[in-house]
């Protein structure tokens, strides 16, 4: 079983739409709406893998409502602490280019720290758990860390995919696994990269703040790892059209996580995150397993 922890989850419903005039009344031709939050969509990845999952979190309101019913519909259990408010809705608007408005979500105090621990203090031993995206408003940047801190379970396998101070206050924490993408992992140093070189050398100084292993996802280059064992392991991007990357860094750490726990090597591991990524981005949605399988088939 792998749990997953969505802080911030949100309703996505998307508008596509020939074109926009501001100021005036515009007309889609198709809408969806999805559950959506990076942790959320880890679990849905893992759940089409056949990998059983458990997915927990804060939820409100009637957006709330509807975000576990989706859950449930997929067939992945939930624990979500429910608070005042209303989930976020993200509005994203498909033209040529597409345009996101993310909402910021409910007001949560930080009481919901000491809710979330107790049921991280009580997973099984050796459980692994997925920290993952942002906090919603009420919640500082320390959050990840005083959650790992009231949890106390050294025991747990824990990847945190956040961006910012989330993802760097919870590095002395010790995380099993960490996935900034390039642009996070330039922000947090401040440096613009030319060459991978670069990337590796920034990735050991989150080894030495703190972090185990270190997944950077390149966009369309693949993804590098670096490993405990200080390894530097690379998978290009397999060939195909891209046509919507949202989500795809998150089937990357599902697939990863999930070859993982079933005693894949690490480039294995790898290389089934990066297919599952690049099968995400080549079209609506998240990938399928059979559209994952089908990467891994091309050698």
């Amino acid at each position: 079983m792998i749990y997953t922890v969505t802080c911030n989850p949100a309703l996505d419903y998307v508008v596509r739409m020939d074109k926009f005039k501001e100021g005036a009344t515009n007309r889609s031709y198709g809408e969806s709406i999805a559950a959506g939050g990076k942790g959320v969509n880890v679990s849905l990845v893992l759940k089409r893998l056949g990998i059983p999952t458990f997915a927990m979190g804060i939820a409100a309101g009637f957006t709330g409502d509807m975000l576990l019913h989706m859950l449930q519909e997929q067939g992945i259990p939930s624990d979500f602490i429910r608070v005042d408010g209303f989930t976020r809705i993200n509005v994203k608007i498909k033209m040529s280019r597409e345009s996101e408005i993310n909402g910021s979500g409910p007001a949560v105090s930080e009481s919901v720290c000491e809710e979330l621990a107790k049921k991280l203090a009580a997973l099984p031993q050796g459980a692994c758990v997925v920290l993952a995206g942002s906090v919603p408003n009420g919640l500082s940047g320390d959050f990840y860390a005083k959650l790992l801190e009231r949890a106390n379970r050294k025991d747990l396998r824990v990847a945190v995919d956040a961006a910012g101070a989330l993802l760097v206050n919870a590095l002395p924490h010790r995380p099993w696994l960490i996935k900034p993408n390039l642009e996070e992992l330039g922000e947090i140093f401040g440096v613009r990269f030319t060459a991978r070189e670069q990337v590796e050398r920034y990735a050991r100084r989150l080894c030495e703040m703190g972090a185990r292993n270190v997944i950077v996802s390149l966009g369309s280059h693949g993804a590098m790892l670096l490993n405990e064992q200080g390894e530097e392991i690379f998978v290009p991007a397999f060939i195909g059209d891209v046509v919507d990357t949202v989500g795809a860094g998150d089937a990357l750490v599902a697939a990863f996580v999930a070859a993982k726990q079933t005693g894949r090597t690490d480039h294995e591991a790898l290389r089934r995150g990066v297919a599952a990524g690049c099968a995400t981005a080549f079209k609506a949605g998240l990938a399928e397993k059979r559209e994952i399988d089908a990467l891994l088939k091309r050698g």
